[in-house]
């Protein structure tokens, strides 16, 4: 079994950023509409409370996986959409999808 010490540095930062209980559910579902409001996001991801999407979405627009789009126009909104980086990580999460529907069901 590995501990920390062996693990990748690379893998160990990975799984910092998008290893959070609710973070790749939240890509998931910015990833499927493109660009996504807060209301929105926190129904689609099912049994997320409000505290745990803002501090998800904070890490990640952090680590430059997610933008963030405030809209003074009335009535106020944000939207969040994935960055370049973001998109990036999306076929991976795709096999990891593919992977839980083979082997996890």
């Amino acid at each position: 079994m590995l501990t920390n010490k062996n693990w990748n540095c690379s893998m160990s930062r990975v799984l910092d950023v998008v290893g959070g209980k609710w973070r790749m559910n939240i890509l998931w579902v910015i990833n499927k509409h493109k660009r996504v409001r807060f209301n929105q996001l926190r129904r689609e991801v099912e049994g997320i409370t409000t505290i745990s999407l803002t501090r998800g979405l904070d890490v990640l627009i952090e680590n430059q996986l997610v933008e963030k789009y405030d809209f003074e126009s009335m009535p106020l909104h944000t939207e969040y959409e994935l960055t370049e980086k973001g998109k990036s990580l999306m076929p991976i999460l795709k096999d990891l999808n593919q992977w839980g529907k083979e082997w996890l069901q």
